[in-house]
Order: C-alpha cells, then sequence, then structure tokens
C-alpha cells in the first residue's frame, strides 16, 4: 500500500454507512443513489493514474443517438473532468488523473463529482432514450 491507496482507504472508512467495498490495495468501490462508484489505482508507483469510473447500464448494441448525444457532453463543463465512454458493452463515465499531487480534498471532489453525474446520467439517458 502507498500514500495514495492509503488515502483512498482513508476516505472511504470516513463515508460512513454507504454502502463500499475495499477489493485490494488498488481497487474499491462506492455505492451513490443509484450508481456504483469504482476508484482504481493502475499500480502502486508514483507514477500511477487515479481511475474513477461508473457502469451506467448495459449497452449491448450501439445507438448513433446516444452516441452523438454523450460524445457531445464530453469536454463540457456539465461533466467537470468526467466523460462518456463504452467499456465491455456497457455505457461508462470515467475519470483520469495521474496521482502526482492528488490531495485528500480533490480526491473527495473527484468520487462525489463522479458519483453525482452518474446518478443524474443514468436516469436522464434510460429516460431520454427510452432504454
Amino acid at each position: 500500500m502507498n500514500q495514495y491507496s492509503a488515502m483512498i482507504t482513508d476516505f472511504l472508512h470516513n463515508c460512513g454507512d454507504a454502502e463500499k467495498e475495499f477489493v485490494n490495495s488498488q481497487e474499491w468501490w462506492i455505492a451513490s443513489g443509484s450508481a456504483k462508484v469504482q476508484i482504481f489505482l493502475t499500480n502502486l508507483d508514483d507514477n500511477a493514474e487515479l481511475v474513477v469510473a461508473s457502469n451506467l447500464f448495459k449497452y449491448p448494441e450501439q445507438n448513433p443517438e446516444i452516441n452523438e448525444y454523450v460524445l457531445k457532453l464530453n469536454g463540457t463543463l456539465k461533466l467537470k473532468g468526467v466523460s462518456f465512454g463504452i467499456r465491455n458493452k456497457h455505457l461508462i463515465l470515467s475519470y483520469v488523473r495521474p496521482v502526482k499531487g492528488l490531495d485528500p480534498e480533490e480526491l473527495e471532489w473527484i468520487i462525489a463529482s463522479m458519483a453525482v453525474i452518474a446518478d443524474e446520467y443514468d436516469d436522464l439517458l434510460v429516460e431520454k432514450f427510452n432504454l
């Protein structure tokens, strides 16, 4: 475990009764509303990246209308640095940042932002596109 792994673990310990799991020293998750936010470190070195992601819903067959909608949102201020993507036939939101210089306040902001955005957009997209 390194300082960043310890920082994430400490953050989750301070989240009270939230549903959460400590998978290992490089992987955790926490539930917020209808969103499950996954937190990863790419490695335990100082050059690691923090990856915070949330699967919104199964997306086995791509829909050009949904793709265009979410791609237009990527890079907007509405998403606060979070971006849509596709992984393992799921529509996901993700945020990637090098760990160098990461502090507990920024970590909390990243995870909280992801949780709010994922909880908002999973419902919004399902309703907008009748999924």
